[in-house]
């Protein structure tokens, strides 16, 4: 009954089999969720930047005017540059470029209409503008879903609108959390009450509970940075490193609370750059952090098929590019002197190890030790906690 094309429209609904009162038939009853008014009923950041825009002509001038206006004129910093540009581009996607789908109906009907009218090189000339506007609109479309669907394996091919749909229905369907099973057998239904409970659990999750020994614990530490390891990591940074952390990233990957993935300050660096550069400069010699540069959104990711409980989701925390790319700078100097300073046994989070292979290994040493049954020499496994 639903097509693909009906579920991408409704990411999030049920149906259930009624109760039959007055036939013998049961009736199908389908709930459907408003995601957009359910974000804005909590107080969700709705606003994303979109891929599709940096092809209108019109975004250029709006991105310039905006961060020029904050920057120059009011004097502001990223932060505010940011949010601005955010708000334009969000109030020129709505009055001016309008439904995206709208747009493509339109550029269709407007082509047909022009195919049917008689052939002469005034009309074979507005047909292939018209084609082209419409070629445009449809990979602005396929954009559209391969940004919701976050499918990085799959990077060339053929245009496959349809595949970007029911990926990124099937994975908002997935990572939706309907209900959570409290401490004390409870269930929790409610939006506001879900919200309540995971706030309240990670609150108190992560609310500090060590002692004050850190001096102590450290002088009991070998150091590993050597004097000459100290000055590089304490280099003035370059230009260069603050680019180069930025490329790194992926495009299109989740963006934080502004919204702004690292595709729009790459697309638009000539006009950003300088005063992005600056300020993540200033924050790592030292400076204070700029208001806003960590506010951080945390999304919850399924662990297991049918997540009941806190424990069954992972927690991710999607940061704004221009903290990331100040993080990165310091993560790429780290990465020069790391394998100077890391043990050849440290095989977790060290590109190239796997923490399984501490696994495998115990498991080769258990299995010897229980097999072994001749020799002088004995052998024993000894855990340390």
């Amino acid at each position: 009954m639903a097509d693909e094309a009906w579920c991408a429209r409704f990411h999030d609904f049920c149906v259930i089999n009624g109760d039959p009162r007055h036939s013998d038939h049961k009736p199908i009853i389908v709930v459907i969720r408003d995601d957009v008014a359910a974000e804005r009923k909590l107080g969700g950041h709705t606003f994303r930047f979109e891929a599709g825009w940096v092809q209108e002509e019109r975004c250029t001038s709006i991105v310039d005017n905006a961060w020029k206006l904050t920057m120059n004129a009011r004097v502001g910093s990223v932060v505010d540059a940011v949010c601005e540009v955010g708000a334009e581009l969000w109030d020129w996607s709505r009055n001016i470029l309008g439904d995206l789908e709208k747009r493509i109906k339109r550029a269709k009907k407007n082509l047909e209409e022009c195919r049917r009218m008689t052939i002469n090189g005034r009309n074979i000339a507005r047909e292939e503008i018209l084609r082209y506007k419409l070629e445009k609109l449809e990979a602005q479309k396929e954009l559209y879903w391969r940004q919701r669907a976050q499918n990085h394996w799959l990077k060339n091919g053929d245009r496959n609108t349809g595949f970007f749909h029911a990926f990124a229905s099937e994975r908002r369907r997935k990572n939706r959390i309907r209900r959570l099973v409290r401490e004390d057998g409870g269930v929790v239904e409610n939006e506001r009450e879900l919200h309540d409970l995971i706030a309240n659990f990670y609150k108190t999750l992560f609310r500090s509970s060590a002692g004050t020994r850190y001096d102590e614990l450290l002088g009991q530490v070998q150091q590993m940075v050597t004097p000459m390891m100290n000055e590089f990591l304490l280099g003035e940074f370059s230009d260069t490193e603050i680019k180069t952390a930025l490329d790194s990233m992926g495009d299109l990957k989740a963006p934080g609370k502004d919204g702004m993935p690292a595709l729009f300050y790459k697309q638009y660096w000539e006009i950003v750059g300088a005063d992005v550069t600056r300020e993540v400069k200033n924050l790592l010699q030292g400076g204070a952090m700029p208001a806003g540069w960590n506010d951080t959104v945390v999304v919850l990711i399924p662990k297991v098929p049918e997540p009941e409980r806190l424990k069954d989701l992972q927690p991710i925390s999607l940061c704004n590019v221009v903290y990331k790319i100040a993080s990165k700078v310091l993560s790429n100097r780290l990465n020069v002197i790391l394998p100077e300073i890391i043990a050849p046994n440290q095989s977790a989070f060290v590109p190239g190890r796997l923490i399984t292979d501490n696994v495998l290994l115990t498991y080769e040493l258990t299995h010897y030790m229980q097999t072994k049954r001749t020799g002088q020499q004995g052998f024993a496994a000894v855990k340390l906690v």
